[in-house]
């Protein structure tokens, strides 16, 4: 008889234990799940109009930055030097665009460290208006840099890595940047009303500016080092175009959080790389495209499909080193660069 009143009693006991056990854990569970959506970095990152930071775009709409166990977030900056200069004020954590910026930022000794890349084949180009007259266009490249002479130039923000390859392609020529005169017209939403009311005769631009030259036949392109055309030293950068670079002293003090980013951008890149993924690729760009023009969903698409194959998680060193070799043989360093300890293996 004691041992059925024990039982019962625990009985009763267990009744009431384990509702009260269900309804802690549950709300043990719910603190926890927001604990570590709120210990959860926030990464910010650049971005620009168009095809931009595609790879961050992918990896927010695919849950990969989730994944990786990170929020990122996207800042739309539509120069390199602008981003180089926000991510070094701590308005944001990720740079993201040409190389050249990071080289200079090396060159004067700006504490970066490049843990990534987003593109590592050169993405500008030179497009010109529809009533630009190059007298040597049909000589293809260098001969169309000798008509250059005298045209006014849009480059996406002055000291840029637009800027900076056009430098290179005029000295293929024996020109200098004195034979030219560079504006600032930044980001392809931008540069190419630029080009098409004839404020600037030429742009060097990136992606969708071609897109939107085919699409709409307001401009051509004439030089296009994404199909071999330019000069070698930028020919050589191949592979290492492109960077995102974070504050050295961030990266020390958020090794688990850079990892984070780096496999990030490895699952974007898997997905990207996939045909099968194309169609949801090119509806997650559309979503994000932000230009506001005719046709601008088959503009989207001309764009994804030209530069596909140039989204990727990392560079290599030696391609980031010709880019830092070029500018120093063109004098645009004050010093030579190693670029080796500035990168992450």
């Amino acid at each position: 008889m004691m041992i059925k009143w024990l039982t019962h009693i625990h009985g009763d006991d267990m009744k009431f234990s384990t509702s009260a056990f269900v309804r802690t854990t549950l709300g043990a569970i719910a603190l926890t799940l927001g604990a570590s959506a709120m210990a959860q970095s926030v990464v910010r990152f650049q971005d620009y109009p168009g095809t931009g930071n595609l790879m961050v775009r992918v990896a927010q709409e695919q849950g990969f930055c989730q994944q990786a166990g990170i929020r990122c977030e996207l800042r739309t900056i539509a120069g390199g030097p602008l981003g180089m200069q926000t991510m070094l004020s701590g308005d944001i954590e990720v740079y993201f665009g040409p190389t050249e910026v990071a080289v200079a930022a090396v060159a004067r000794k700006a504490p970066i460290t490049i843990i990534g890349a987003g593109f590592t084949d050169p993405v500008f180009f030179m497009a010109a208006g529809a009533k630009t007259e190059l007298e040597t266009e049909k000589e293809g490249y260098p001969g169309v840099v000798k008509s250059f002479k005298g045209k006014k130039i849009g480059v996406t923000q002055r000291g840029s890595g637009a800027e900076f390859q056009v430098i290179d392609m005029l000295a293929d020529v024996g020109l200098t940047a004195n034979d030219v005169t560079f504006v600032a017209v930044g980001a392809p939403d931008t540069a190419f009303p630029a080009l098409t009311r004839g404020q600037v005769d030429l742009i060097m631009t990136f992606s969708p500016t071609d897109g939107m030259c085919e699409v709409l036949k307001a401009c051509r392109v004439v030089v296009d080092p994404r199909k071999g055309q330019g000069p070698k030293s930028l020919l050589a950068t191949r592979g290492g175009s492109g960077t995102m670079a974070v504050k050295s002293e961030w990266a020390a003090a958020n090794p688990q959080t850079v990892v984070a980013i780096r496999r990030t951008l490895e699952l974007s890149e898997a997905f990207i790389a996939n045909p099968a993924n194309f169609g949801k690729t090119l509806e997650i760009l559309r979503k994000t495209f932000a230009l506001q023009l005719p046709n601008a969903e088959q503009i989207a698409e001309v764009a994804l499909r030209n530069t596909i194959s140039n989204f990727k998680a990392r560079g290599t060193v030696p391609a980031m080193q010709a880019v830092a070799n070029a500018m120093t043989e063109n004098k645009l360093l004050p010093v030579k660069v190693d670029m080796a300890p500035a990168v992450l293996p």
